[in-house]
Protein backbone atom coordinates (compact mmCIF):
# COMPACT_ATOMS: atom_id res chain seq x y z
CA UNK A 1 0.00 0.00 0.00
CA UNK A 2 1.38 3.37 -0.95
CA UNK A 3 2.17 5.68 1.92
CA UNK A 4 -0.03 8.75 2.11
CA UNK A 5 1.95 12.00 2.02
CA UNK A 6 2.08 13.87 5.32
CA UNK A 7 -0.27 16.81 5.60
CA UNK A 8 1.43 20.15 5.19
CA UNK A 9 0.79 22.50 8.08
CA UNK A 10 -0.55 25.83 6.86
CA UNK A 11 1.50 28.97 7.25
CA UNK A 12 -0.02 31.31 9.83
CA UNK A 13 -0.38 35.09 9.94
CA UNK A 14 -0.68 36.23 13.56
CA UNK A 15 -1.49 39.49 15.31
CA UNK A 16 -4.11 42.20 15.60
CA UNK A 17 -6.07 43.11 12.46
CA UNK A 18 -3.89 46.12 11.59
CA UNK A 19 -0.60 44.26 12.18
CA UNK A 20 -0.81 40.67 10.96
CA UNK A 21 2.52 39.08 10.12
CA UNK A 22 3.89 35.79 8.80
CA UNK A 23 7.53 34.80 9.16
CA UNK A 24 8.85 31.63 7.51
CA UNK A 25 11.88 30.36 5.60
CA UNK A 26 9.56 29.34 2.74
CA UNK A 27 9.29 33.02 1.82
CA UNK A 28 13.02 33.40 1.22
CA UNK A 29 13.93 34.04 -2.41
CA UNK A 30 10.59 35.59 -3.28
CA UNK A 31 10.07 39.26 -4.03
CA UNK A 32 6.38 39.32 -3.33
CA UNK A 33 3.27 37.24 -2.89
CA UNK A 34 -0.45 37.76 -2.80
CA UNK A 35 -3.08 36.59 -0.38
CA UNK A 36 -6.61 35.64 -1.34
CA UNK A 37 -8.88 36.52 1.55
CA UNK A 38 -12.01 34.57 2.48
CA UNK A 39 -15.36 36.31 2.16
CA UNK A 40 -15.54 36.97 5.92
CA UNK A 41 -12.37 39.09 5.72
CA UNK A 42 -12.64 40.56 2.23
CA UNK A 43 -15.08 43.16 3.55
CA UNK A 44 -12.34 44.38 5.90
CA UNK A 45 -9.79 44.96 3.13
CA UNK A 46 -9.70 47.29 0.10
CA UNK A 47 -9.51 44.17 -2.08
CA UNK A 48 -10.12 40.43 -1.70
CA UNK A 49 -6.69 39.80 -3.26
CA UNK A 50 -3.84 41.73 -1.66
CA UNK A 51 -0.29 41.97 -3.02
CA UNK A 52 2.34 41.77 -0.26
CA UNK A 53 6.07 42.53 -0.58
CA UNK A 54 8.39 40.02 1.06
CA UNK A 55 10.44 41.61 3.82
CA UNK A 56 13.90 40.17 4.42
CA UNK A 57 15.24 39.85 7.95
CA UNK A 58 18.75 39.27 9.26
CA UNK A 59 18.22 35.52 9.40
CA UNK A 60 17.14 33.22 6.59
CA UNK A 61 13.51 33.79 7.50
CA UNK A 62 11.54 36.36 5.55
CA UNK A 63 8.17 37.85 6.41
CA UNK A 64 4.91 39.21 5.05
CA UNK A 65 2.75 41.82 6.70
CA UNK A 66 -0.96 42.26 6.17
CA UNK A 67 -3.12 45.16 7.32
CA UNK A 68 -6.88 44.75 7.65
CA UNK A 69 -9.51 47.06 9.03
CA UNK A 70 -9.54 47.18 12.84
CA UNK A 71 -12.98 45.57 12.96
CA UNK A 72 -11.86 42.32 11.25
CA UNK A 73 -13.31 39.55 13.45
CA UNK A 74 -10.99 37.65 15.81
CA UNK A 75 -10.32 33.92 15.43
CA UNK A 76 -8.73 31.64 12.83
CA UNK A 77 -9.59 32.22 9.16
CA UNK A 78 -8.42 30.12 6.23
CA UNK A 79 -6.96 31.86 3.19
CA UNK A 80 -4.73 31.20 0.17
CA UNK A 81 -1.19 32.51 -0.37
CA UNK A 82 0.26 32.62 -3.88
CA UNK A 83 4.04 32.62 -4.36
CA UNK A 84 5.61 32.41 -7.82
CA UNK A 85 2.49 30.84 -9.28
CA UNK A 86 2.15 28.24 -6.52
CA UNK A 87 -0.67 28.15 -4.02
CA UNK A 88 -0.17 27.56 -0.28
CA UNK A 89 -2.82 27.19 2.43
CA UNK A 90 -2.53 29.83 5.13
CA UNK A 91 -4.45 30.80 8.22
CA UNK A 92 -5.01 34.22 9.71
CA UNK A 93 -4.96 34.02 13.51
CA UNK A 94 -6.53 37.37 14.37
CA UNK A 95 -6.29 38.48 17.97
CA UNK A 96 -8.96 40.41 19.85
CA UNK A 97 -8.26 44.15 19.51
CA UNK A 98 -10.59 46.34 21.58
CA UNK A 99 -10.49 49.99 20.49
CA UNK A 100 -12.83 52.68 21.75
CA UNK A 101 -12.82 56.19 20.28
CA UNK A 102 -14.39 59.05 22.19
CA UNK A 103 -15.30 62.65 21.40
CA UNK A 104 -14.27 64.89 23.02
CA UNK A 105 -10.98 63.07 23.55
CA UNK A 106 -10.47 64.64 27.00
CA UNK A 107 -13.88 65.48 28.51
CA UNK A 108 -13.94 68.19 31.17
CA UNK A 109 -16.38 68.76 34.02
CA UNK A 110 -17.02 72.37 35.00
CA UNK A 111 -18.59 73.39 38.30
CA UNK A 112 -18.14 74.52 41.86
CA UNK A 113 -17.15 72.31 44.85
CA UNK A 114 -20.01 70.00 45.81
CA UNK A 115 -21.89 70.51 42.53
CA UNK A 116 -23.44 67.79 40.40
CA UNK A 117 -21.87 68.01 36.93
CA UNK A 118 -22.12 66.03 33.68
CA UNK A 119 -20.61 65.88 30.21
CA UNK A 120 -21.85 64.23 27.00
CA UNK A 121 -19.40 61.83 25.30
CA UNK A 122 -19.73 60.30 21.84
CA UNK A 123 -18.32 56.74 21.79
CA UNK A 124 -17.42 54.69 18.72
CA UNK A 125 -16.28 51.07 18.88
CA UNK A 126 -13.53 50.82 16.26
CA UNK A 127 -12.28 47.47 17.58
CA UNK A 128 -13.21 43.90 16.67
CA UNK A 129 -14.90 42.89 19.93
CA UNK A 130 -17.82 44.37 21.92
CA UNK A 131 -16.89 46.83 24.67
CA UNK A 132 -18.64 46.84 28.04
CA UNK A 133 -18.77 50.03 30.09
CA UNK A 134 -19.75 49.65 33.75
CA UNK A 135 -22.36 51.99 35.14
CA UNK A 136 -20.05 53.19 37.92
CA UNK A 137 -16.31 53.72 38.27
CA UNK A 138 -13.87 55.93 40.15
CA UNK A 139 -11.08 58.25 39.10
CA UNK A 140 -8.29 59.99 40.99
CA UNK A 141 -7.88 63.63 40.02
CA UNK A 142 -4.79 65.73 40.61
CA UNK A 143 -4.52 69.47 41.15
CA UNK A 144 -2.55 70.92 38.24
CA UNK A 145 -0.98 73.47 40.59
CA UNK A 146 0.12 70.81 43.11
CA UNK A 147 3.65 70.07 41.78
CA UNK A 148 4.76 73.69 42.14
CA UNK A 149 3.10 74.02 45.56
CA UNK A 150 4.72 70.76 46.72
CA UNK A 151 8.15 71.97 45.66
CA UNK A 152 7.67 75.18 47.65
CA UNK A 153 6.65 73.17 50.73
CA UNK A 154 9.70 70.89 50.37
CA UNK A 155 12.01 73.93 50.19
CA UNK A 156 10.37 75.53 53.21
CA UNK A 157 10.75 72.49 55.46
CA UNK A 158 14.45 73.37 55.94
CA UNK A 159 15.48 69.81 56.79
CA UNK A 160 18.81 68.31 55.79
CA UNK A 161 17.25 64.83 55.95
CA UNK A 162 16.40 63.83 52.34
CA UNK A 163 13.77 61.34 53.52
CA UNK A 164 12.00 64.01 55.55
CA UNK A 165 12.13 66.42 52.61
CA UNK A 166 10.74 63.70 50.35
CA UNK A 167 7.98 63.03 52.87
CA UNK A 168 6.99 66.71 52.93
CA UNK A 169 6.98 66.81 49.13
CA UNK A 170 4.84 63.67 48.81
CA UNK A 171 2.47 64.89 51.52
CA UNK A 172 1.95 68.16 49.69
CA UNK A 173 1.28 66.29 46.46
CA UNK A 174 -1.20 64.03 48.23
CA UNK A 175 -3.08 67.08 49.52
CA UNK A 176 -3.81 68.04 45.92
CA UNK A 177 -5.41 64.68 45.07
CA UNK A 178 -9.08 63.75 45.26
CA UNK A 179 -11.20 60.79 44.18
CA UNK A 180 -14.43 61.22 42.27
CA UNK A 181 -17.18 58.68 41.64
CA UNK A 182 -18.24 58.53 37.99
CA UNK A 183 -21.51 57.14 36.70
CA UNK A 184 -23.07 56.67 33.29
CA UNK A 185 -26.52 58.25 33.52
CA UNK A 186 -27.98 55.73 31.06
CA UNK A 187 -26.65 52.78 33.06
CA UNK A 188 -24.14 50.13 31.99
CA UNK A 189 -23.49 50.05 28.24
CA UNK A 190 -22.46 47.28 25.85
CA UNK A 191 -21.18 48.72 22.58
CA UNK A 192 -21.02 46.22 19.66
CA UNK A 193 -18.29 46.38 17.03
CA UNK A 194 -18.78 49.39 14.75
CA UNK A 195 -21.51 50.90 16.93
CA UNK A 196 -21.74 54.54 18.03
CA UNK A 197 -23.51 55.96 21.06
CA UNK A 198 -23.65 59.13 23.11
CA UNK A 199 -23.51 58.71 26.88
CA UNK A 200 -23.74 61.15 29.77
CA UNK A 201 -20.91 60.85 32.26
CA UNK A 202 -21.82 62.44 35.60
CA UNK A 203 -20.23 63.01 39.00
CA UNK A 204 -20.46 65.10 42.16
CA UNK A 205 -17.41 67.30 42.67
CA UNK A 206 -15.77 66.92 46.09
CA UNK A 207 -16.36 69.77 48.55
CA UNK A 208 -12.63 70.20 49.17
CA UNK A 209 -11.65 71.23 45.65
CA UNK A 210 -10.04 74.64 45.31
CA UNK A 211 -11.98 77.30 43.41
CA UNK A 212 -10.13 78.49 40.31
CA UNK A 213 -7.97 75.36 40.13
CA UNK A 214 -7.89 72.81 37.31
CA UNK A 215 -7.66 69.10 38.11
CA UNK A 216 -6.69 66.19 35.86
CA UNK A 217 -6.97 62.43 36.11
CA UNK A 218 -7.44 59.12 34.32
CA UNK A 219 -10.64 57.11 34.21
CA UNK A 220 -11.22 53.67 32.77
CA UNK A 221 -13.95 53.51 30.12
CA UNK A 222 -14.25 50.00 28.77
CA UNK A 223 -11.03 49.21 26.93
CA UNK A 224 -9.40 52.62 27.28
CA UNK A 225 -8.04 54.95 29.90
CA UNK A 226 -9.00 58.52 29.10
CA UNK A 227 -7.81 61.83 30.47
CA UNK A 228 -10.51 63.83 32.20
CA UNK A 229 -10.41 67.39 33.44
CA UNK A 230 -12.21 69.22 36.23
CA UNK A 231 -12.43 73.00 36.05
CA UNK A 232 -13.48 74.28 39.47
CA UNK A 233 -15.45 77.46 38.89
CA UNK A 234 -18.09 79.32 40.87
CA UNK A 235 -21.56 78.37 39.67
CA UNK A 236 -23.56 81.30 38.36
CA UNK A 237 -26.17 82.50 40.77
CA UNK A 238 -24.52 80.81 43.74
CA UNK A 239 -23.86 83.10 46.66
Amino acid sequence: MARQPAAVAPLVFRGRPRRLSLSDAALAGHESGEIVLPEALAAHSPSAIVSLPVRRGRSRRASLRLRLDGTAPPGRHRAELRLAGKSFPVELDIAAAPRLRMEPGSPAFVGSPGAEVAVAIRLTNDGNVPVELPERSTAAIFDGAAPAAALVEACRCGSDDPMQTLGVWLGALRAGCSVIDLRIAEGGVTLPTGAERTITLATRLPDGLELGHDYYGLCNLGSIFCLIGVEVRETKGKS
